[in-house]
């Protein structure tokens, strides 16, 4: 027995011991084991991405939810700032008799809805709250906004959208230096000719601070607008004006200097813009286009003649129209529906009512005139009496050039007349000259002060010793009728010298 048993024995031994026959048969179903597990992870593993997905629909659901009643409760928070007692419907109103009396016509309808929606629930209260009791007046507007009811209304009607827009409305934009006030400032005649005149010196020296003193400069270009007579033309063309003794052209290079100077706008209401004919005119009008320096009382036609141009400066329209009235015999045409030339005014009908539209167009609007007696320092009675009609009509102050000496100021109706600024940079004489600041705010003119100067050998130079500066403005109150010229150049009506400064 032992020897059958002895081979079975050595079977199994050569079986390795790691693996029992019990193993062996097992084997099989371990495989199958291990199967059923993975499958049950991957099952776990895919019932769990599916859940995350699910919260993750359920958690912008949600988000979405929540954003839309936010959204609501701003609209109807938005809504709940509307009036509910007529007063929408009161500013409407108030606002359409402002287009009647301004006799322009709103695109579209609704300043009221408008008014809400872009100047804030604050603006309206303390709108709607003066609505209700009637007191309402248009320097509310700009106490409450920073804007007047004019620069409101061209936003409104998109007028003042971008630069180029307000360009095609002869609207341009600026931006203040000093907040709630526009600063303006006022030269008078520049002369820039070829042959001899300002234009040698500056050719020897070669710098216009060497011409104009750096004092003046800085202020010419600090302004917020600088205006200035631009007493030629500026051309390669054209021939002088037969009989006429006196014709000055520049050459277009002499552009740069206008720039720095920091002119903002030209008037071309003079007596020598035409000297030499059409062609040097237009070239002129086009050399000021492209230097983007606008200008008033010239142009390519009458309607440019006489269009007013207007700037916005921290929420406030001011307006500037011009004319002239100051050549005996007339050499410069006045422009005509499709012929060039300036804008007269020896009779002042067409003038009033280009002053007339303007003024209901703006806040604060300047008439600059050519008119007077040539190196006379006494306005005659004939402006006294021209001035009268042009401030009835709308003008709220008048700047005078022409004579080329400095001439006196006077308060009609409350309105300054500045009668003659005199010579700005013209020659070689030596004369008293200077500069005109004007402080604008939403209520209208609350400062005019005179920046003194004198013109001598082709220079203009700051007077910065007090002594002269009051000796020039003792020299101007002479020559003025009820006007006072404090130490600091301010000028005031006489009966308000005592009045605290606004």
């Amino acid at each position: 027995m032992d020897d059958r048993r002895r081979p079975r024995k050595r079977r199994e031994e050569n079986i390795p011991r790691s693996v029992s026959r019990n193993n062996m048969k097992r084997r099989p179903e371990n495989n199958r084991h291990m199967t059923l597990r993975e499958r049950r992870r991957r099952r776990r593993r895919r019932l769990l991405i599916r859940r995350a997905v699910v919260l993750g629909i359920l958690l912008a659901i949600v988000i979405l939810i929540v954003s839309v009643i936010v959204v609501s409760c701003r609209h109807d928070k938005k809504e709940s700032a509307k009036p509910k007692d007529g007063s929408e419907k009161l500013l409407d109103q108030y606002y359409a008799k402002f287009v009647e009396e301004t006799n322009a016509k709103p695109e579209k309808a609704g300043f009221a809805s408008w008014f809400i929606k872009n100047c804030g629930d604050e603006a309206w209260k303390k709108v709607s709250g003066k609505l209700k009791k009637s007191s309402l007046q248009e320097e509310d507007f700009y106490k409450i906004t920073g804007k007047t009811l004019h620069v409101l209304s061209d936003t409104y009607k998109g007028w003042l959208k971008d630069d180029k827009t307000a360009a095609q409305r002869h609207i341009y934009q600026r931006k203040g230096k000093e907040k709630g006030e526009a600063s303006l400032l006022f030269a008078g005649d520049v002369c820039l000719e070829e042959d001899d005149f300002v234009l040698d010196h500056y050719d020897e020296v070669g710098k216009l601070d060497e011409c104009i003193s750096p004092e003046i400069l800085k202020r010419t270009n600090n302004a917020d607008v600088f205006l200035l007579n631009h007493e030629y033309c500026i051309s390669d063309r054209g021939e002088p004006l037969e009989g006429k003794y006196y014709t000055f052209r520049a050459e277009p290079k002499r552009m740069e200097l206008i720039k720095e100077m920091g002119t903002d706008i030209v008037s071309l209401a003079n007596n020598h813009v035409y000297d030499y004919g059409a062609d040097a005119f237009l070239d002129t009008a086009d050399l000021l286009d492209e230097a983007e320096i606008p200008y008033v009382g010239g142009g390519r036609n009458l309607d440019e003649a006489k269009q007013p141009v207007y700037f916005v400066v921290n929420g406030i329209k001011i307006g500037y129209v011009a004319a002239s009235r100051a050549e005996k015999t007339r050499y410069t045409p006045q422009a005509e529906k499709d012929a060039p030339g300036v804008l007269l005014m020896y009779e002042s009908e067409e003038f009033i009512e280009v002053i007339r539209k303007a003024s209901m167009e703006c806040d604060y609007l300047i008439a600059y005139v050519h008119w007077g007696t040539e190196d006379s320092d006494q306005f005659e009675d004939y402006q006294h009496e021209q001035a009268e009609e042009l401030l009835r009509s709308g003008a709220d102050i008048i700047i005078g050039g022409h004579p080329h000496v400095l001439q006196g100021l006077e308060y009609i109706d409350d309105k300054p007349v500045i009668y003659s600024m005199g010579d700005f940079w013209f020659n070689h004489e030596t004369k008293y000259n200077g500069l005109l600041e004007l402080k604008i705010n939403g209520g209208g003119l609350s400062k005019m002060s005179f920046v003194p100067c004198r013109q001598t050998e082709y220079t203009t130079r700051y007077l910065s010793e007090k002594e002269e500066q009051r000796e020039l403005y003792d020299y101007l109150e002479e020559l003025s009728n009820g006007v006072v010229i404090g130490d600091d150049g301010v000028i005031q009506k006489e009966d308000d010298r005592s009045s605290p400064e606004e």
